[in-house]
């Protein structure tokens, strides 16, 4: 059986394109012909084209009520969705963790300003955001970052320039954390920097960085779990401010204060 890799599915865009319906008739044509041989991408294909039916089945259910109900009520379901993929995706290996990683990316990001959490906690959007990129990220031994240590300092004001402010890489090392690199992704609502770090046995944490919206009020530290992860966010003026990984509430309010010490001196 083939296992498909990354790239033929996360990062496949005819295979997205294809469970949104938005291949023409003979594009559509053609990427059947490969998924008939490829029997390990059809059953991912099938999956997606599940996972998008069953949410369009819930909008649609909820048409009647007013909007935030709505919003809320789907969530939900993904919600609930997203916790019977996570334990499929451990009985059934790293590629589909990968996808069902993929999944939770788009899923928790859906809301535009608000995303529901499984466990019940509402997280500003940023933090969704933040918490797919970890979840895809972190973990990867593979290339989990584009720009390493030695490259990132040279990428900060690229990634500035995408961010409209300006933006450092802290140092951790004190904390025992040392820097894997740093990534520039894409959302729905503007660029998203993440910087890995990883400690003396190979935990690993993903500090994000995102634009503050204009207007919107500056908010203190929160911390929260989110399954395994403690989750730490807050922000300033000009930037909001992410700190995930698989470790204890006290180490996220050690790193949360680091960062802000590291962003007050460089600026």
């Amino acid at each position: 059986m083939t296992v498909p890799t990354p790239s033929q599915t996360d990062f496949d865009p005819d295979l997205h394109a294809y469970v949104d319906g938005r291949l023409s008739p003979d594009a559509a044509a053609e990427f059947d012909a490969r998924l008939d041989g490829d029997p390990e991408l059809r059953r991912l294909a099938d999956a997606m084209i599940g996972d998008r039916d069953a949410i369009r089945s819930a909008a649609d259910g909820l048409d009647t009520g007013p909007v935030n109900l709505r919003t809320a009520a789907l969530e939900r379901q993904l919600a609930q969705r997203l916790d019977r993929r996570r334990w499929q995706a451990a009985i059934a290996g790293p590629v589909s963790r990968q996808v069902a990683a993929g999944f939770v990316m788009f899923a928790l990001g859906w809301g535009a300003h608000m995303a529901l959490a499984p466990a019940g906690t509402v997280y500003p959007s940023y933090v969704a955001e933040g918490l797919g990129a970890h979840t895809v990220f972190a973990g990867d031994t593979v290339h989990p970052v584009e720009f390493t240590p030695e490259t990132t300092v040279a990428a900060l004001d690229w990634m500035s320039e995408k961010l409209k402010h300006k933006i450092d890489s802290p140092a951790l090392d004190a904390l025992g954390l040392q820097l894997v690199g740093t990534r520039l992704s894409g959302t729905r609502e503007g660029p998203l920097a993440q910087f890995i770090y990883e400690d003396r046995s190979g935990n690993r944490l993903s500090l994000v960085v995102m634009p503050h919206p204009e207007g919107a009020p500056e908010a203190g530290l929160r911390v929260a779990r989110q399954d395994s992860n403690s989750v730490g966010y807050w922000s300033d003026a000009a930037l909001d401010f992410a700190v995930i990984a698989d470790t204890s509430d006290l180490q996220i309010e050690t790193v949360a204060a680091e960062v802000t010490r590291n962003v007050a001196l460089s600026r």
